[in-house]
């Protein structure tokens, strides 16, 4: 590693620590992002739905209140970043003459906290709700407005990208273990050498409770699974959920999410799990997320995915942002578990100040604004002109999700690295026959465009190898 000082080390490049990173981009400051995966994103950012919500239980929690504020900011973001965003609303569908009468009392409480919030709280008849979502099955409903689904993929590498541009310097592959301090200067320990810092924001997901105890941290985390399935079609244009129960719950209970980009999920599951690589999907979750939301709507289309996120919660169960208890050189970010997604421009806020009030000078830049220009994907060229498609656009390697060989190049020059990499920035492989036709090929063009070895292809961190060499002996007749 070099010998720069830099004034902000973040550690983790999920969506917490790229929109920290972006946000103090727009100061006159020095930045780092220290990531042990290969690529941005690969963390607990990876295994959500892409919602941003808006009712987020308890209410007077920390991660209900920047909930709220985050969801505000999210039209500024993706506005900045041009990222897929729809607006839309939550049904909470009485399933039963039993769950109806809770219909009053749940409207009362969700508009006394959310109505007063700027956002529409009403009661959905039967007969509207019929009209609105035909293929719900449900006695009536309460609408929360406000949500919204995101290309949360999308979102991470618009981030990568502007951080970039703006000189912010990305060290992935590099797992931060500890930090010494050497008067004002903040040595990080990583695995590959040492990093130098005045100030450090730690937003290392799962093991941000591990790297807060070396500079005297309490904070614990505990690991929740969720398994989520995913359909190819569109079987709802809101976001459904099943009315909730007036008892406290660790979770909302998951809903029926159509995405961006035509697919439907379910989910998520919500189990214990001891340890913190499990992403494991096993049968028992599927059959759960089925049981709960299969009377909740008709099935149309086919089931052509399930996976998993992990879920980093407190014991307390909400977020914990605090300076180390040994220095405010150093910002923890613990327990950033949903809605952290929907929390994190807030978050990003916060640290700011945090920084700022810690000793940080924050002045703005006067480097001139700097905008990235994306090159359109062939699936959006596709839908402005289809006739206007040439040269690798029509080289067509994924048909279902219309990623074209100049996709590939375009995600392969922005830093694709690994076969996740591909997928996440052009959606290869999320179609229908879930990349039969075309992840081979893929991996070929990865290999080929790369010069990388076959045998050092991963699908995302270390070791996922993606081919292996086979010894065959010589077989004498």
């Amino acid at each position: 590693m070099e010998s720069k000082t830099y004034d902000v080390a973040i550690i983790g490049a999920g969506v917490v620590g790229l929109l920290v990173a972006y946000e103090l981009s727009k100061f006159d400051l020095s930045i780092a992002i220290v990531e042990r995966e290969a690529e941005p994103g690969f963390g607990v950012s990876k295994g959500h739905a892409g919602v941003i919500h808006v009712v987020q239980p308890p209410f007077n929690s920390l991660k209900s209140i920047l909930a709220i504020y985050g969801n505000r900011l999210y039209d500024k973001v993706s506005r900045e970043l041009k990222v897929d965003m729809v607006r839309l609303p939550a049904l909470l569908v009485a399933r039963s003459r039993a769950q109806l009468a809770l219909i009053p009392v749940i409207y009362a409480i969700l508009k006394l906290v959310y109505g007063v919030r700027g956002f529409k709280v009403s009661i959905v008849t039967g007969e509207e709700l019929r009209l609105l979502e035909p293929n719900i099955e449900g006695y009536a409903a309460v609408m929360v407005e406000g949500y919204s689904v995101i290309d949360s993929f999308e979102l991470i590498y618009r981030l990568l990208d502007e951080c970039r541009a703006r000189g912010v310097d990305l060290l992935f592959n590099t797992e931060a273990r500890g930090f010494r301090f050497e008067d004002d200067i903040i040595v990080i320990e990583t695995s590959r050498g040492s990093i130098k810092a005045r100030y450090v924001v730690n937003s290392a997901g799962l093991d941000s409770d591990i790297l807060a105890s070396k500079t005297g941290g309490s904070e614990r985390i505990k690991t929740f699974l969720g398994v989520m399935l995913v359909f190819d079609t569109l079987q709802v244009k809101s976001i459904v959920a099943p009315l909730p129960s007036l008892r406290p719950a660790k979770t909302k209970g998951g809903g029926i999410i159509p995405t961006v980009w035509g697919n439907t999920i379910w989910g998520p599951s919500f189990t214990i799990v001891a340890s913190r690589e499990d992403r494991g999907v096993r049968a028992e979750d599927i059959i759960d997320v089925i049981r709960r939301f299969k009377e909740l709507v008709k099935i149309k289309g086919r089931l052509i995915k399930a996976y998993s996120g992990i879920r980093p919660s407190t014991i307390n169960g909400d977020f914990s942002i605090s300076y180390s208890p040994l220095t405010k050189r150093i910002i923890n970010l613990v327990g950033i578990e949903s809605p952290g997604l929907t929390a994190a421009p807030a978050i990003a806020l916060i640290v700011a100040k945090m920084l700022r009030d810690a000793g940080l000078k924050l002045v703005a830049t006067r480097r001139a604004p700097h905008r990235t220009i994306h090159a359109l994907s062939t699936r959006a060229k596709l839908a402005l002109n289809p006739s206007d498609i040439s040269g690798y656009d029509g080289v067509v390697i994924c048909p279902c999700m219309r990623v074209s060989l100049a996709d590939i190049i375009e995600a392969i020059k922005r830093g694709a690295s690994t076969l996740d990499g591909i997928i996440f920035r052009t959606k290869l492989g999320m179609g229908s026959c879930q990349g039969q036709h075309c992840i081979g090929r893929a991996i070929v063009i990865l290999q080929k465009l790369t010069g990388a070895s076959p045998r050092s292809l991963t699908k995302n961190t270390s070791g996922s190898w993606l081919v292996e060499e086979l010894r065959v002996d010589r077989v004498e007749e």
